[in-house]
């Protein structure tokens, strides 16, 4: 069983301070640095062997976030028309518990409506042998076709996903403190060069930065990863990852086991300046 991010990067916060000096040392403190900041920004962007896509998120040390994120899979026909775009608004209390900004208020995603069935799972097709005419349907030459109106049920639409390219997306959040807490604890080879620093990340390190906390329906089986800092002012203040591996995921027909790649470049700003605006009713929903 993995380790907890949170406890991993916790852990060593506690150590950070001991460390000698010398460019390693002076590296990993700095990543360590952001997790004692009141708050900052974020934005990643990602791609993925299925998509490409950007999170922006702002962090509070009290343990709140608020992102704007795409929407995983499992919840797009829940949200139906309250979903304007690809992306979603999200208050986040730890790394798995959120909400999401609905058309109804904020909602956890055990409260969203189950998506209702209709005839968008069947669809309308034309017999051309059939007595019937049907209006609004004309032939080349300007003549009705004539025809019978069949139901037939479309493609599975969990076959259709099942189909698709994997992507890694989940409905859960690793903020950037905890990362860089899980690259400085799981890093081999690690070189400094100036501002920046680069090196490989464990097995463990990889599956820990692939799969967040809270996904029961992932199981990471394998990973590798690298890495690479940029430092200003004593911060990482930007970073890469470069993950691949292979997790057990859970499919329509069961748990399939998927090869992944994964790459995402993380920007930080605005360390201690940022305003966190986290609306009450989110935040009291996250405390029921």
């Amino acid at each position: 069983m993995l380790p907890n991010v949170r406890n991993l990067a916790g852990l060593f916060a506690l150590a950070a301070g001991r460390l000698a000096a010398g460019p390693v040392e002076d590296t990993i403190v700095a990543a360590m640095r952001l997790s004692e900041q009141p708050n900052y920004t974020w934005t990643t962007s990602v791609a993925d062997d299925a998509r490409t896509y950007d999170v922006d998120g702002v962090h509070s040390r009290t343990g709140y976030s608020r992102v704007k994120m795409p929407v995983v899979n499992a919840l797009r026909r829940k949200l139906g028309r309250d979903l304007m775009d690809n992306r979603v608004d999200a208050v986040f209390r730890g790394n798995v518990a959120c909400v999401l900004h609905t058309a109804a208020g904020w909602k956890t995603p055990a409260e969203l409506p189950e998506p209702v069935e209709d005839d968008q799972e069947f669809e309308r097709v034309v017999s051309p042998t059939g007595p019937i005419g049907v209006p609004g349907s004309k032939s080349i030459s300007g003549g009705v076709v004539k025809g019978t109106p069949i139901r037939r049920t479309r493609p599975n639409r969990d076959a259709e996903e099942a189909a698709r390219p994997y992507s890694n997306l989940q409905l859960a959040i690793s903020p950037p403190h905890e990362e860089l807490g899980v690259i400085v604890t799981s890093h081999r080879d690690l070189v400094v060069e100036g501002e920046t620093a680069s090196g490989q990340l464990t097995d463990v390190g990889a599956q820990l930065l692939l799969v967040r906390d809270g996904q029961p329906e992932i199981t990471p089986i394998r990973a590798t990863g690298r890495f690479k800092l940029w430092l200003r002012g004593g911060f990482v203040t930007r970073y890469q990852l470069q993950l691949e591996g292979t997790l057990s995921v859970v499919t329509p027909r069961g748990r399939a086991h998927v090869s992944v790649t994964q790459n995402s470049t993380t920007q930080i700003r605005d360390i201690g300046t940022t305003k966190v605006d986290l609306p009450a009713d989110a935040v009291a929903k996250l405390g029921r």
